[in-house]
């Protein structure tokens, strides 16, 4: 139920009027939840970034390397090197890896190659490249007589990413700007 309190303007002394509006509570609780799964999604990636982040700018600036180049050293490091689990949820798995694996399909089936607006994914590169390694991974699975469900949970919960889909700049803003008090004491 929405309750929406407005002024009666017919009344003479504006008294507040209650209106009970019914709305679809199993679908905010559903999206509010997927919303707090998403940020805690986020906070895991987060703090397994920081983990190697933040050993990586204490070896730089012990060498001497100025501050705002050992943050952007660390940081690409870090990227380059870290193998974090996929920090994605798996309804979201389900539907961006079935999707790639459908337009891999008609791609070998068809003599059209297929678009990329086909496949409804976020268009950065390193999000498409994160899809596509799940997908041959899950691909790799099924081939082994898994089923997509299995073979997505597998990868999901089991299998290491070859690096951080996030870009060094994302890095510094995002999840580490409080490196720079840290590194200053």
């Amino acid at each position: 139920m929405l309750i929406l309190l407005t002024n009666n303007q017919f009344s003479c002394n504006f008294a507040i009027e209650i209106i009970v509006l019914p709305f679809n509570t199993n679908f905010t609780m559903n999206h509010m939840n997927k919303e707090r799964e998403h940020r805690e999604l986020c906070m895991q990636r987060d703090k397994e970034f920081l983990a190697l982040y933040h050993p990586t700018l204490d070896a730089l600036i012990e060498q001497g390397t100025p501050l705002s180049k050992a943050r952007r050293a660390a940081a690409e490091f870090t990227i380059a090197n870290g193998h974090p689990h996929y920090h994605v949820n798996y309804e979201r798995a389900y539907r961006c890896v079935t999707r790639l694996l459908s337009a891999d399909e008609k791609k070998s089936c068809n003599a059209r190659d297929y678009r990329k607006d086909e496949i409804d994914l976020v268009e950065t590169r390193l999000r498409i490249q994160m899809w596509n390694e799940i997908t041959n991974r899950v691909r790799t699975l099924r081939q082994q007589g898994m089923s997509i469900e299995r073979a997505i949970n597998h990868v999901l919960e089991h299998c290491r990413a070859s690096r951080f889909f996030i870009t060094p700049t994302t890095a510094l803003t995002k999840i580490c700007p409080q490196s720079r008090s840290r590194a200053m004491r």
